[in-house]
């Protein structure tokens, strides 16, 4: 690889980095701005409930029972997204959960009752008015001096327990939807990352057989002072270009692929004798559409590994149509009767479909057909 590969690599991944911490950073202030006006949203709607007055305004700030109202619901939250849910799902112990979430309710609607302590408020006696010059003056106190006896003291704090069976479940809920979208995005890189092994393994799957030949055969035409030296060894150049070219892009432009295709068609009839026949048909082949590389490619190194036969007569042709909605490959090759009688792995025709299938799901049609004498295959590709 060169200098000029590994600094381009380098500086694309350094800004990557850059990007990924500058949208974590504005990810977490959000999150926290989010969680701060979600809970002040939460401790304004009890106060509504409050019909006494005398309790409202800042007063009501300084009693202790808001306060405690907010705290008996915020950290039972952060308690359970963070620390219980996570080892709920790490552990699979979802019976321990329920049963916690029981006894969490039954504390809150038992011993805690946060949102009973609040709402005494409203029955809290007006203790003290401001007259015009702004001058607290006591009121007599009721029952003959003596506070009112507390309300209901043995009775279960119903909303209390509802409230906090809602927040931790709503908290659970969140921390696993997070938890399947991160399983989701570990997924899909995984996948991204087996495409580009399968990519780099295509890439690999250069024959050295084809390189020697082809170098021997430009030997040869430079020996004789061929013309067509110079050309074939700049079409050799820009094969092994396509090939080793370590690229950032995911696709490159379909009239790239072609051109490879051309070019290894061309430095293939440097060895064809008489006896083959070669024939190649494009249309649309200038368009700007975009393809993954070598997805066509490699069917046409495979109709020359099989088809192409020295001692006995054989044909290749290949057809290749683009269009505004699909691009039509079409490549058919005689095979002869004693590599037919040999068994075939065909991975190479394997794996291509496998990366059709990850690259293109639900968009081509590939048909394979496999003779006594020949081998056809279609391909179909919607881009």
């Amino acid at each position: 690889m060169s200098v000029f590969n590994v600094n381009a690599i380098f500086t694309t991944d350094h800004l990557s980095l850059r990007m990924q911490a500058r949208f974590l950073k504005w990810h977490n202030k959000f999150n926290v701005l989010l969680h701060a006006l979600a809970w002040l949203g939460f401790l304004s709607l009890p106060i509504l409930f409050i019909s006494n007055k005398s309790v409202w305004g800042s007063e009501l700030f300084q009693r202790w029972e808001i306060w405690f109202f907010g705290f008996c619901f915020i950290v039972p939250y952060y308690l359970n997204s963070y620390l219980w849910t996570p080892f709920i799902i790490r552990k699979r112990r979802y019976l321990l959960y329920v049963i916690s979430l029981v006894l969490v309710a039954i504390v809150f609607a038992y011993w805690l009752k946060p949102f009973d302590r609040l709402m005494r408020l409203d029955s809290m006696p007006q203790r003290e008015f401001a007259n015009r010059e702004g001058e607290p003056f006591p009121m007599p106190p009721p029952h003959n001096g003596q506070e009112p006896p507390p309300k209901n003291r043995g009775h279960l704090d119903i909303a209390s327990m509802y409230i906090v069976m809602l927040v931790v479940i709503l908290g659970s809920l969140l921390r696993i939807v997070q938890y399947w979208m991160q399983s989701q995005q570990k997924v899909q890189q995984v996948q991204h990352e087996w495409t580009k092994a399968e990519l780099a393994f295509l890439k690999a799957q250069v024959h050295p057989h084809f390189l020697f030949n082809t170098l021997h055969n430009i030997y040869s035409l430079a020996l004789t002072n061929d013309p067509s030296t110079a050309t074939s060894v700049y079409k050799l150049s820009q094969l092994m270009r396509y090939y080793m070219d370590e690229r950032n892009d995911e696709e490159v432009g379909l009239k790239e692929e072609i051109q490879a295709i051309q070019d290894f068609i061309s430095l293939q009839k440097l060895r064809v004798g008489a006896n083959c026949t070669i024939k190649e048909r494009y249309e649309g082949q200038d368009s700007t559409k975009k393809i993954h590389p070598f997805i066509l490619l490699p069917f046409v190194e495979n109709a020359f590994k099989y088809g192409l036969r020295v001692s006995e007569p054989c044909y290749l042709d290949f057809f290749i149509q683009v269009t505004d909605s699909h691009c039509l490959m079409e490549v058919k090759n005689a095979v002869s009767r004693e590599l037919h009688a040999q068994p075939s792995s065909g991975i190479g025709l394997k794996n291509t479909r496998k990366l059709l299938e990850r690259l293109y799901p639900d968009k081509f049609e590939l048909d394979i057909v496999a003779g006594t004498d020949h081998f056809f295959v279609k391909l179909l590709l919607y881009i």
